[in-house]
């Protein structure tokens, strides 16, 4: 289904890029990750119709289809470094934003959680089954032999409810800008910490 009435910063769409680790599936272990990427259409906005339906920067808040539109504007200083112009926002700046517009980001923000939470309850079931067939040959299964790092796409409609557009299994960790190298970078590190990968766990893999 077409979101008929998306929220619309400086006349734009946009979609959130939100991580999510999955830590555990049995028992189901979740982590948030508080920051993101807020990705720009580069035309703006109109409700579809028959004459502008080819014209995708303006439909499409698709990264890979944005960047080669002349419009496009890329980050170079990072989270400090950014504009209103740039095509690509830190999600605590766009949080910032609307709170300067007189919006509740907790509500939002509380509202995302519960979308994530929802969306992988559905999946559970079907995750720990696989998970169990995987490692059925280890007598002693902590749970944790294995993790997952997420990149769902949330949009916002005009009464900044999010609507799930997609789950990414393999988001990607390409770093074209300043701020994606700032964020994702410390995504990565963050990930690693928490699923505790020691050199000596990698050696006894190897062996």
């Amino acid at each position: 289904r077409y979101l008929h009435r998306p929220f619309l910063v400086n006349g734009h769409k946009f979609d959130l890029r939100i991580y999510v680790l999955v830590l555990s599936c049995d028992p189901l272990r979740v982590f948030l990750y508080d920051e993101g990427l807020v990705r720009f259409c580069t035309e703006p906005y109109e409700a579809p119709k028959g004459s502008n339906l080819d014209q995708v920067c303006m439909h499409l808040t698709n990264y890979a289809v944005n960047k080669h539109n002349d419009n496009f504007k890329f980050n170079e200083g990072g989270v400090e470094g950014m504009d209103d112009e740039d095509s690509k926002w830190a999600l605590s700046a766009f949080f910032d934003y609307l709170a300067g517009e007189g919006h509740d980001v907790d509500k939002l923000w509380a509202a995302i959680k519960d979308l994530v939470i929802k969306t992988l309850i559905s999946a559970q079931p079907l995750l720990a089954h696989n998970y169990r067939l995987c490692t059925a040959q280890h007598e002693e299964d902590d749970g944790f032999r294995c993790f997952e790092l997420l990149g769902l796409d949330v949009m916002l409609d005009w009464k900044l409810r999010p609507w799930l557009i997609e789950a990414n299994h393999s988001p990607s960790f390409t770093t074209d800008t300043a701020l994606d190298l700032q964020i994702k970078e410390a995504l990565i590190e963050d990930t690693l910490a928490l699923a505790r990968m020691e050199r000596s766990q990698v050696r006894q893999a190897k062996k």
